[in-house]
């Protein structure tokens, strides 16, 4: 199966490649590892079943993480 990967900066699309995967899980991890490389932008991906996305960019998210722990 493909998914298309969306990186936007706000609602810009900065990049766009497709990737196979085999399973949920690979998806999931691909996306994930997707999030890293692009963190400081917000990531999509489509398939032809489902979006994948987060409110948050993954640079975001571990600030809002690190904050979260220190309390």
């Amino acid at each position: 199966m493909i998914a298309q990967f969306r990186v936007l900066n706000g609602k810009v699309v900065k990049a766009e490649y497709d990737m196979e995967y085999g399973s949920a899980k690979e998806l999931h991890t691909l996306f994930h590892e997707s999030r890293q490389a692009w963190a400081e932008y917000h990531v999509e991906v489509e398939t032809p079943t489902a979006t994948l996305s987060y409110s948050h960019t993954y640079a975001e998210q571990v600030k809002m993480e690190l904050a979260a722990s220190q309390n």
